[in-house]
Formats: structure tokens, sequence, C-alpha cells
């Protein structure tokens, strides 16, 4: 009787070792797998953080270059502007000029 229990008593450790062993290489290949999703997580959320990054940079850069585009006319209509302004002036102000340099140094 002591005999068949010293067996049992070995038979369940080993059955035990096996199971424990079983254990520690699902726990294993749980973890491989675990760290390999965050790994593939961590590397999709980059990706799309870049590309997110790249639209926002492209979309920025539209909008200045529209913003640039209105600044420009809006400029070159305030010059035009300005010239139209001015120009009836201009020829009075040239015959002043081209009689003050006539009269002071003549047509040498």
């Amino acid at each position: 009787m002591a005999q068949n229990m010293a067996d049992e008593i070995r038979s369940k450790e080993t059955d035990a070792k096996g199971i424990i062993s079983a254990t520690k290489a699902e726990a294993a290949n749980l973890l491989a797998f675990a760290r390999t999703s965050a790994e593939q997580s961590v590397k999709e959320a980059r990706q799309r953080s870049h590309r997110s990054f790249r639209e926002q940079v492209k979309q920025a850069e539209a909008e200045a270059e529209a913003l640039a585009v209105d600044t420009v006319e809006s400029g070159r209509g305030a010059a035009d502007e300005f010239y139209s302004s001015k120009k009836p002036g201009i020829d009075g102000i040239a015959d002043w000029l081209v009689k003050e340099v006539m009269s002071t140094y003549g047509n040498s």
C-alpha cells in the first residue's frame, strides 16, 4: 500500500511537471504573440500618424497657396489703383521737371 501510494505520488508529480511545462510553453507563445501584436499595432499607429501628418501638411500648403494668390491679387489691385490715382498728376510733374532741367542746363 505504501509502495502504491509512493508510485501514485510520483505519477502525479510527473503529470504536474508535464502540465507545468505545457503551461510555460503556452505562456511563452502567448507572450510572443502579444509582443508581436503590440509591435504591429505600434507600427500601424505610426503609419497612420505619418499619413495624417502628410495630409495635414498638404492641406495647409494648399490653403497657404490660395491665400498667397489672394494676397498677390489684392496687392496688384491696390497697386493698379494707386497708379491710376496718381497718373493724372504725373503729366504736370513731368512738364515741370522738364522745364526745370531745361532752364538749369539748357539744350547742351
